[in-house]
């Protein structure tokens, strides 16, 4: 059981590290085929410096060719990834591993960008809704596509009248429209409940941490996607355990 996960661990650290590439180049719009590079030289990077996690304490978070620093996202993703998708692998029913892996593969590219730019890509949210709602159709998710277009509706409808209330009360925008469309995704994937439960355990987590890093940093931007996907991928995985303890 232990060698399992420690396999799965360090296989899912590799998929971590293509969803830093995939997070990185959707924001920055750098081309698909361009190989792995320095952001600040341009230099292109060797294998043995593309190692999970390794890489970046060996280069003591720091570029080989111009010494720039590298983001700590880089093995804080890497790290969040493994550890996510070995859950799910344990905790899952089998039959919906995959759609769920790409669902959190997903979640973990826009808490990339959001941490990194404040921006999340539709690609990773928006566009996804249709999928979700095809999964559940074909009963490749554990709801029906009604509960899936519900679940988009409600997380897109609910999220933009706190933001437009918001904005209409202090003229200024507390949430971005990618968080909307976030939570849309989520909904797609986990239905009302699962919409409702992650803007629920988002806000919780959000407020506790957000109000600690704004009391060290007097920083008041604070990204709330990251917040919001960990509240999705926290259901996701509970959920087998409620349904075990609560309902006969």
């Amino acid at each position: 059981m232990l060698a399992a996960a420690l396999y799965l661990f360090i296989v899912y650290l590799c998929w971590g590290s293509y969803l830093n590439v995939v997070g990185y180049r959707l924001i920055h719009e750098v081309t698909p085929w361009q190989r792995s590079h320095c952001p600040a030289c341009g230099n292109e990077l060797a294998w043995y410096d593309l190692i999970p996690v390794v890489s970046w304490f060996m280069l003591r978070g720091k570029c080989r060719f111009c010494h720039a620093s590298i983001s700590l996202l880089y093995p804080f993703i890497e790290l969040y990834t493994a550890a996510m998708l070995t859950l799910l692998w344990f905790f899952a029913d089998p039959q919906f591993f995959l759609p769920y892996f790409f669902f959190f593969s997903a979640l973990i590219v826009v808490t990339r960008t959001d941490l990194e730019t404040m921006l999340i890509s539709r690609a990773t949210t928006l566009l996804l809704v249709p999928l979700g709602t095809l999964l559940a159709a074909i009963e490749l998710l554990p709801i029906s596509a009604g509960a899936s277009l519900c679940g988009a509706l409600f997380g897109y409808g609910l999220l933009w009248l706190v933001r437009t209330v918001f904005y209409r009360a202090t003229g200024k925008e507390g949430l971005g429209l990618g968080d909307v469309e976030l939570l849309a995704m989520i909904g797609a994937f986990t239905g009302i409940i699962g919409a409702w439960f992650s803007l629920f355990a988002g806000s919780v987590l959000g407020t506790l941490f957000g109000t600690a890093y704004m009391l060290i940093t007097k920083d008041r931007k604070i990204p709330f996607g990251p917040f919001l996907a960990f509240g999705a991928i926290l259901y996701v995985l509970i959920t087998p355990f409620i349904h075990a303890f609560f309902i006969p």
